[in-house]
């Protein structure tokens, strides 16, 4: 993967589109790396001014399945720049291009995006559909078109790439990227949604069974008194995750008590069996099992070839 950063690029924005992907990567799910370049192979500042230089000049970067555009704040400076169209060859060989914050303002500009349903920043819609009326313009969290993707703000961008890893390596994937992002289920926060957004789902069903499953990752429920305390039937519930999240409701549940077991197993010194019982299993044995079932590895396992990896949860 390539990613293509331009002058007063926001710090939130790639790190919501980046650490997912680092997840996956420390999860051993696929084999996930980026090379990271800039608009005229020149040093940059992001808006917060932290200075980054490029990993190597883009004449240099190779082939990507992924490039992602980064446009900053000076994004108008930019698109005027003689050097725009050689940045934005990069697009040409790219299986798939995310543009995102002002990264859709230079696509547009340099003509990648006429035709096709776009979006950018909110603040920036108005003007971008007056600026470029050959472009489809479309007021949503990202928008889709071809091997074309595009979205705004921080919080898209993570909707974004998280999406783009349930397609790409499926829902358990989705799931384990997005569970850095978990609040701490006994401090829930406002509207019941405690994975903040991460896991924000526009259904309420869904967010009241994903906060009953989250408030009870030590002990465990039954699927019926979950469904219940929804207000619907077990039926109801399965097709529900089949028609919204592609899965189903054991497996999800299996997979966030998972996930806690691993943060649990590298970020302390608790034994498998104290972390199985945080975690609503049995024993260390039976967590084991499940860890191999789903993960293809144990828990020892993964703690051993993950001897210092620590999440921060709660941030997004």
């Amino acid at each position: 993967m390539n990613v293509l950063l331009f002058d007063a690029f926001s710090n939130m924005l790639l790190a919501c589109l980046l650490e997912p992907l680092r997840v996956v990567r420390d999860d051993g799910r696929a084999k996930v790396d980026w090379t990271i370049l800039t608009h005229a192979n020149r040093p940059l500042r992001s808006s917060s001014g932290i200075a980054i230089v490029p990993d190597k000049p883009i004449f240099e970067a190779p082939f990507c399945d992924l490039l992602l555009v980064i446009g900053g704040d000076r994004f108008r400076e930019d698109a005027e720049d003689p050097e725009l169209h050689r940045s934005l060859q990069l697009t040409r060989t790219a299986g798939a291009v995310i543009a995102a914050d002002t990264g859709a303002w230079l696509l547009a500009h340099a003509g990648y995006l006429a035709g096709r349903r776009s979006t950018l920043h909110w603040q920036l819609l108005a003007e971008f559909s007056e600026t470029f009326p050959e472009i489809m313009v479309v007021a949503d969290h990202h928008a889709r078109d071809g091997r074309w993707i595009t979205c705004g703000s921080a919080a898209s961008a993570l909707d974004l790439i998280l999406e783009e890893i349930g397609l790409r390596l499926g829902p358990a994937a989705r799931f384990d990227a997005a569970s850095m992002f978990l609040n701490d289920p006994a401090r829930p926060s406002a509207g019941d949604l405690p994975f903040g957004g991460a896991l924000a789902h526009p259904n309420p069903r869904i967010r009241r069974i994903i906060g009953t499953m989250a408030a009870q990752i030590e002990d465990p429920v039954g699927l019926a008194e979950i469904a219940k305390s929804s207000g619907m039937t077990l039926r109801s519930m399965v097709r529900l995750f089949g028609k919204e999240l592609n899965t189903t409701p054991g497996q999800f549940y299996l997979n966030l008590r998972l996930a806690r077991a691993r943060e649990l197993a590298v970020g302390g010194n608790r034994s498998i069996a104290e972390v199985a019982a945080l975690c609503g299993f049995s024993c260390g044995s039976a967590l084991t099992r499940a860890h191999k079932r789903v993960h293809g590895l144990g828990l020892s396992s993964f703690r051993t070839a993950n001897p210092s990896r620590i999440r921060i949860q709660g941030r997004s």
